[in-house]
């Protein structure tokens, strides 16, 4: 019997390859559209979810709240995006897609689509499904497992006062 794909430390080898490799050639791919790719992943979550708070969209797109205000600062500058603060809770900011930024969104899911079937089609037809629903078990793997970083505070920056990644339950007066 094999030992093939029986080993953590492979398997991680694996799963790090791939991502890095998909990850360059999706950036090359999508940033021929002018936008970054950080811009590129807010156009594809906003046009599958439609209108999302900004909380929300940072949710989805795993970065701070900060963070995405700059990511979308570009985006509604170049009309892609639009923001509008929620009639019952003028605190809470909404942000949605705009016709630029639905354009935008059409192209970049035909060029993902387009290279990701380039990439399909190197996979013998015989075990298209088998890759396919080993897919969708590791990705339900990966949705149910917390992040490696959920003990980490990201409210407090540095600069401000705080120290990047100060970790819940700690006392962050320490140094």
């Amino acid at each position: 019997m094999s030992s093939e794909g029986k080993s953590p430390g492979e398997f991680s080898l694996l799963v790090s390859r791939l991502v890095r490799k998909l990850s360059l050639l999706e950036r090359d791919e999508k940033v021929c559209f002018g936008v970054t790719i950080s811009q590129c992943y807010a156009v594809e979550t906003l046009s599958q979810n439609g209108k999302l708070s900004m909380k929300e969209l940072s949710r989805e797109m795993g970065v701070a709240v900060s963070t995405m205000t700059r990511i979308l600062d570009v985006m509604v500058r170049d009309g892609f995006a639009k923001r509008e603060n929620d009639p019952k809770d003028r605190r809470l900011v909404c942000v949605e897609l705009t016709t630029k930024g639905r354009n935008l969104a059409a192209k970049l899911k035909r060029c993902g689509e387009d290279y990701l079937g380039t990439i399909f089609d190197k996979i013998p037809t015989s075990r298209r499904e088998r890759v396919t629903k080993s897919l969708k078990f590791l990705l339900n793997a990966v949705e149910q497992h917390p992040s490696c970083c959920q003990h980490v505070d990201r409210t407090e920056t540095p600069g401000r006062g705080g120290r990047r990644g100060n970790y819940a339950g700690m006392d962050k007066s320490r140094t």
